[in-house]
């Protein structure tokens, strides 16, 4: 039977993937059909969104920062001699989160006036949920947010696709968003039937805490090298250390997937997909 391998490779996964990460958010800030930023956001910008398009790659940039936060966190909790059950669940979800809106926002294909109506739905859902509409709303976030909604009327911009979150997840890991999103909701949001499940299983079973820490760090690593690549993209920036992440995620990905097989097959489950193995063009 397959065997997975230590938690230390899990915990190295994660650092170096959110080591590149970090490198790509710090790329130069680059629009494929623009020659200047600043001379674009001179011409468009006004009121109170003076610099919209740099805006919008701030928010690549900044989406791509906190991702990769998380995962850096995730892999140090996973380097404790005693994984935690619930905590790096949440950092999972957490690095899935942002990574899935970074992608939204930093797709290269997408003009100037798409990629800052997608930064105007996330500043609009981030209006609404501060509750600006609410009587005892903050009076500067309200004017701030009136300001923003003056500038967005006046400007003719395409109408970007409203970003539903879980979908922006599933369309991100597509294998693994659907299943693994679900799963850690239920830890985020105190599921009380998710609470029970994982922590008897813990108790009970003494690989059980191993087996969900390499969930854990294969579904965050993928979100996270998948946005680093979108935004290495759109930056035209060298892809070398993210195709090497990713490289090293299809590698434990499918020793992971192995020993899922055998243990089902152990179990005297008989699955209804065959063994993972290494495709021949590898």
């Amino acid at each position: 039977m397959a065997e997975l391998p230590s938690l230390t490779e899990a915990s190295s996964l994660c650092n170096a993937t959110a080591l590149v990460m970090s490198a790509v958010a710090q790329l130069p800030y680059r629009e494929p059909t623009v020659s200047n930023i600043d001379e674009y956001d001179a011409e468009h910008g006004g009121g109170a969104i003076p610099d919209p398009l740099l805006t919008a790659q701030r928010y690549t940039r900044f989406y791509l920062l906190g991702a990769g936060d998380f995962v850096f966190s995730l892999g140090k909790l996973l380097s404790l001699e005693q994984p935690m059950v619930m905590s790096p669940a949440v950092l999972a979800r957490s690095a899935a989160e942002y990574s899935s809106r970074c992608v939204y926002v930093s797709d290269p294909t997408d003009s100037p006036e798409m990629r800052i109506s997608k930064a105007m739905n996330l500043c609009r859902d981030g209006f609404n949920d501060h509750g600006v509409g609410k009587p005892d709303a903050d009076p500067e976030l309200i004017e701030l947010a009136k300001g923003f909604n003056d500038w967005s009327s006046q400007r003719s911009l395409p109408k970007a696709p409203l970003p539903n979150y879980t979908n922006l997840i599933h369309q991100l890991s597509p294998e693994m968003g659907r299943r693994e999103y679900q799963r850690l909701s239920g830890v985020a949001h105190a599921n009380a039937i998710t609470l029970s499940g994982a922590v008897i299983s813990a108790q009970l079973e003494s690989d059980h805490n191993v087996d969900q820490s390499w969930r854990n760090a294969l579904f965050a690593s993928h979100c996270g090298v998948l946005a680093a690549m979108s935004v290495c993209l759109l930056r035209d920036g060298d892809l070398t250390q993210v195709s090497s992440c990713f490289s090293a995620f299809k590698h434990y990905e499918l020793k992971y997937n192995q020993f899922v097989w055998d243990r089902d097959v152990e179990r005297g489950i008989t699955p209804d997909w065959p063994r993972p193995t290494v495709p021949a063009d590898d």
